[in-house]
């Protein structure tokens, strides 16, 4: 007589039978919210990886959100910008802010909202904005890389005094608040972003590394999308450049 393993006992004290302990297992793995999460195991090997299962063209627009204004800008034009003179576009993608020699001479860039984009630059939109700058000394500057506009009393992101890297926020009483976040940022381009949830968090992240976290900021309003600028504090001309920007945030209307 042949007999069928599936309907034998799991062991010689449980009654249960092979094909019953079986679909238990699967029925507990299927419920197991942590399932393949451990270090090592596939999911969690999956979420690091750098290129995922998904070939070029496979994502289709029906699966991407467009829910968000957005600005992508790598600098094959400034005629939209609010700038000053020593601005301008040396090579393919790619903005330049040089300072002359003379002390507290300043050198800015910056992008408003429109007529027709009316508060999408307001901070209660949740910003998001990445960018990519260089700078070519390390003494005698100061430079801003934010949301807003400092000398108009609003705007966080970046200062950077000299060489030191700084996370700051504007107030509502127009008070500018400082944080040390990094050293020694010339001479090669760093990401520096910023992500605002409006009444709760601004965290300040550089090279993809969380360096600093705002709790509850009480930010002034702004109305510009981004502002890059120089400062030279002694008479000698200082430089920055800027590869790309990123900027999304909540729609206004």
């Amino acid at each position: 007589m042949t007999e069928i393993w599936g309907d034998l006992p799991e062991s010689q004290i449980s009654n249960r039978t092979v094909a019953q302990a079986i679909a238990d297992y699967v029925n507990d793995h299927l419920n197991d919210p942590d399932a393949h999460l451990e270090i090592g195991q596939s999911l969690q090997s999956h979420k690091a990886s750098e290129i995922i299962d998904h070939i070029a063209g496979s994502v289709v627009r029906d699966k991407l959100g467009f829910d968000r204004f957005q600005i992508d800008e790598h600098f094959s034009t400034i005629d939209a910008w609010e700038q000053s003179a020593g601005v301008s576009i040396p090579t393919i993608s790619e903005m330049t802010l040089t300072t002359t020699s003379v002390i507290n001479n300043v050198q800015y860039a910056s992008i408003n909202a429109g007529d027709s984009q009316v508060d999408a630059a307001n901070i209660s939109q949740n910003p998001i904005c990445e960018t990519r700058v260089s700078i070519s000394n390390i003494t005698n500057q100061q430079i801003y890389i934010c949301q807003g506009f400092p000398s108009d009393g609003n705007g966080f992101g970046f200062k950077i005094v000299n060489s030191t890297v700084y996370a700051f926020w504007i107030d509502s009483d127009e008070v500018e608040h400082i944080q040390s976040v990094y050293t020694n940022a010339a001479y090669s381009f760093n990401r520096y972003r910023w992500e605002l949830v409006y009444g709760y968090t601004l965290k300040f992240y550089i090279n993809g590394a969380l360096v600093h976290t705002v709790i509850s900021p009480n930010l002034n309003t702004t109305s510009k999308f981004i502002t890059y600028q120089i400062k030279a504090t002694s008479a000698f001309w200082r430089s920055m450049s800027v590869q790309t920007l990123h900027f999304d945030a909540d729609y206004s209307n």
